[in-house]
């Protein structure tokens, strides 16, 4: 594995710097006519309640709300499942959401009307993903007793019924990766990129293709950095930027040396950053931080462990 030294310039240069100096009058048109309005508004999780913050005034302001324990087509035993909701990502323009818990639960959302359209029992989960096919894969990570320690494929249709799984250490994060056709997940040691096989069959699988040892131990969040080939990883001590084409790391231009991170989501548009690190020995922050321009929003009496951009991604 190669780990790369040199800083990035900053993660705006990544995507927006080249050497082909100033766009062409066409080709600013064309970037003008398919670029949206920066996000505002932020998809945040911790506890039992889910729920959308609005930035874009001085105080943030909460704009939907969701618990489990208020979803009558959950099972009641599955209510308890989502205590401490542990992810949350916003996908398709924001109409669904996926959550898991660590304390077992994983679901998709719809946001218009809150019914939980799938869920399933997961072992200390701590990240979703929708995959093709109308399935999805729950990272379940580690526990002392139970089937965690596994990455867990399901159908959206049928809900806890588990079509396949592989092991693998901790996994606290899974990315689907459309144009290169694989499913990056990170664990304790590494980060896989996964290839499905069989999958319009009823026993799809996930193979193992791209294997590359983690410089720190405890890979955590995993999110793309849009518009480039870069991921951010955190890790327990550093967060990183890893590329997937060459498959290397290098350190994260402003966040490296940090460690403890629970989440770090880049706006598409603004490129602005959005993470949470732990505050003192706890899980949680009270507090959003913000690069591109850099910013601290406290958020009192809240319990943040993680925090997405609500995007047309």
């Amino acid at each position: 594995m190669e780990i790369r030294t040199a800083f990035v310039v900053g993660l705006a240069a990544v995507s927006l710097v080249t050497s082909r100096g100033a766009p062409s009058a066409s080709a600013s048109a064309s970037a003008s006519a398919t670029r949206t309005a920066p996000s505002t508004q932020l998809i945040v999780c911790g506890t039992e309640e889910l729920y959308i913050l609005d930035i874009s005034s001085t105080a943030p302001k909460k704009v939907w709300s969701w618990r489990a324990a208020q979803r009558p087509e959950l099972p009641e035993g599955m209510r308890r499942k989502f205590q401490t909701i542990a992810e949350c990502k916003a996908v398709e323009g924001g109409a669904r959401i996926l959550i898991t818990a660590s304390s077992n639960g994983a679901a998709v959302i719809d946001r218009a009307s809150g019914r939980v359209e799938f869920y399933a029992t997961a072992m200390n989960a701590h990240s979703i993903e929708l995959l093709p096919g109308n399935r999805v894969v729950v990272a379940a990570s580690h526990v002392g007793t139970g089937p965690g320690d596994r990455l867990s494929v399901y159908d959206v249709a049928r809900s806890d019924v588990e079509l396949f799984h592989v092991d693998t250490p901790w996994p606290h994060g899974v990315i689907w990766d459309a144009p290169r056709k694989m499913l990056w997940a990170d664990s304790q040691k590494d980060v896989v990129g996964y290839r499905l096989a069989d999958w319009e069959s009823a026993t799809p699988r996930l193979v193992a293709e791209v294997v590359v040892p983690l410089p720190d131990i405890n890979g955590h969040d995993m999110m793309p950095v849009p518009g480039t080939p870069l991921l951010t990883l955190a890790t327990a001590a550093h967060t990183w930027l890893f590329d997937r084409d060459t498959h290397t790391l290098s350190l994260h231009p402003t966040l490296g040396a940090t460690g403890k991170i629970k989440s770090i989501d880049t706006e598409p548009e603004s490129k602005r950053v959005v993470w949470i690190g732990a505050q003192g020995e706890s899980w949680w922050s009270d507090t959003l931080r913000f690069l591109n321009p850099a910013a601290v929003v406290p958020v009192p009496g809240e319990k943040i462990y993680k925090a997405r951009w609500i995007v047309g991604r």
